[in-house]
């Protein structure tokens, strides 16, 4: 990728607003996920494999939990890629 000198700023300013926004939503995700484990006693890592195995049944609880950790983990993916962009 070629960027003209004069958009680096704002480039960089852009992706420093993003990674923000992504740490403040990965703060919410972890307070999200320590309530499931606090409620459910069981970590987030325990959860995701019985629930993938089928363990767990059909409960929305079990479902909104699913949305908080795939959620989580893409925002850390997110992070990660941004943590390697240097300009």
């Amino acid at each position: 990728m070629v960027l003209q000198q004069e958009a680096i700023p704002i480039v960089r300013s852009g992706l420093q607003m993003k990674r923000k926004s992504l740490e403040l939503n990965l703060q919410q995700y972890q307070q999200q996920l320590m309530t499931f484990e606090r409620q459910c006693r069981m970590t987030s890592e325990q959860f995701g494999h019985r629930f993938s195995a089928g363990e767990l049944g059909d409960d929305a609880v079990w479902f909104e939990w699913e949305f908080v950790l795939d959620a989580y983990r893409e925002t850390m993916r997110q992070l990660d890629i941004l943590k390697k962009i240097h300009l």
